[in-house]
């Protein structure tokens, strides 16, 4: 019974691999691009739920740190950068 969480967890992140896959293929159409940003997204809260599941994470602190970092950096960027530059960034 104590290998499904890990089995569990290795499943998320290919899961989370293939929606990452899946996402950039679809973002190579402009008809298909909104679908694909959706699909990467699902991809990315699979990694971040796996890796938050993990019992070998050992300092959640640290995680927190980094989110409340990168949405401070990520929402001065966004306020900074027009939206005709996204795609160079």
């Amino acid at each position: 019974m104590t290998n499904l969480i890990p089995t569990g967890i290795e499943l998320a992140y290919l899961a989370a691999a293939v929606c990452f896959i899946l996402g950039l293929k679809k973002l190579s159409s402009p008809a298909t691009a909104r679908q694909g940003n959706t699909i990467a997204a699902v991809g990315m809260l699979l990694a971040i739920a796996a890796t938050l599941l993990n019992q070998s994470v050992l300092n959640y602190e640290l995680i927190l740190l980094a989110i409340v970092a990168g949405s401070l950096i990520g929402a001065i960027a966004a306020q900074k950068v027009a939206m005709t530059a996204m795609p160079q960034m």
